[in-house]
């Protein structure tokens, strides 16, 4: 599943990138140290920028395959403010 995942995350990348202006950052990488773990950074103007994201097809792509128990343990998701 490593293939189909990579696939899917570089998909919802490219479509952030192409199609997102209130999408600041999108960018992930695989643990040097851990195969198989990977980084997902994410930067949005506000929190209207993540909802406009989570309504995209790219990001439906990406939720669908999520939705199929691909991960070994599940992904820790955080939210946070950038400070000015």
């Amino acid at each position: 599943r490593r293939e189909e995942f990579l696939e899917t995350l570089t998909n919802n990348q490219k479509g952030v990138h192409a199609n997102e202006p209130l999408a600041v950052v999108f960018e992930w990488g695989e643990s040097e140290k851990e195969r198989n773990t990977f980084h997902i950074a994410e930067q949005y103007l506000g929190r209207e920028g993540y909802e406009a994201h989570i309504q995209t097809p790219h990001y439906g792509k990406w939720k669908e395959f999520c939705g199929t128990d691909p991960f070994s343990r599940p992904p820790e998701l955080m939210f946070f403010p950038l400070r000015k």
